[in-house]
């Protein structure tokens, strides 16, 4: 089997500071979400996102009921119910857990793409699964299981977004992201208007902080990273490039304890290795198609 070729300078460190904005947005996030009601906050991300974007975007006629799906699972039941899950619960177990959207991917996948598993693959799903269960079993989250099976939905949703994504076809960034964006927002002003009763006083009110972290999510992560991300997919050996996406949880963990003061203890440890590992087994293994001999 031949070797991934390693990536150029240039790729490596789009790699790095992609893994690096993610990281940094996990605690951007939870910062917002203290200010900010976590609908109305992810309503006006996307908002601020469509509104960038879409004068770039061309309408991709023909396509614009399936995104409108894909703005309903991605948008609202990932992103809505992943920023809900961060004003309950620290950011740490909630980068971790997230990652669940990698065994579930690869779950469908099965189904939709005609993948095998294989059994290194089927390995690092139940490593994953185990190492979110450890982390469900620290004494510290036993009245955090409902943000913390949130957190296991939005990565679900993740993982269903990609395959509607997938099969969607070859369409340009911002035409996905733009539009997505621009049909996911009132989705999610409608459930703040609902579910959030003082949402736009806490977004007069709100500090320049609160701000800064959301511009943060707009530009830097929605935009630069997710950009970065889609070129290096499209022009670097895909087992070298996704990887380094395994940097992003680990910054997130360090920093939500720098930041947030967020306590570790054994159990999340163990528990954020083990998924971590499990993770990694499967993103470095690649797909299997079921008419090949053999497993992985």
């Amino acid at each position: 089997m031949l070797k991934a070729r390693v990536m150029p300078l240039k790729a490596t460190l789009m790699a790095l500071s992609v893994a690096i904005i993610w990281g940094v947005n996990m605690l951007t996030v939870k910062g917002a979400v203290g200010e900010i009601p976590p609908f109305m906050l992810t309503a006006i991300r996307f908002g601020a996102v469509a509104a960038l974007l879409i004068p770039f975007a061309r309408m991709p006629r023909g396509r614009m009921g399936k995104l409108a799906i894909i703005s309903a699972v991605f948008g609202t039941f990932h992103f809505g119910v992943l920023f809900y899950a961060l004003s309950m619960i620290d950011a740490g177990p909630v980068a971790i857990i997230v990652l669940l959207g990698v065994p579930f991917s690869s779950m469908l996948a099965t189904y939709f793409f005609n993948d095998r598993l294989g059994w290194k693959r089927l390995s690092g799903m139940a490593l994953a699964f185990i190492g979110v269960i450890i982390m469900f079993w620290d004494p510290t989250m036993t009245d955090l299981q409902l943000p913390l099976l949130l957190v296991v939905f939005a990565a679900f949703m993740w993982a269903v977004a990609n395959v509607m994504i997938k099969k969607l076809g070859d369409i340009d960034t911002f035409q996905l992201n733009g539009w997505m964006a621009l049909m996911a927002a009132p989705q999610l002003f409608i459930l703040s208007l609902i579910f959030e009763p003082h949402a736009f006083q806490a977004v007069m009110n709100a500090s320049w902080v609160a701000w800064a972290n959301l511009s943060f999510t707009v530009v830097m992560s929605s935009i630069v990273a997710y950009g970065f991300w889609y070129h290096l997919l499209k022009t670097q050996d895909v087992n070298v490039v996704v990887p380094w996406s395994l940097l992003a949880p680990v910054i997130s963990v360090f920093g939500s304890f720098i930041v947030f003061g967020e306590a570790f203890s054994v159990l999340k440890i163990i528990g954020g290795a083990v998924v971590l590992c499990g993770v990694g087994v499967i993103m470095l293994r690649k797909p299997v198609q079921r008419k090949t001999q053999g497993m992985d």
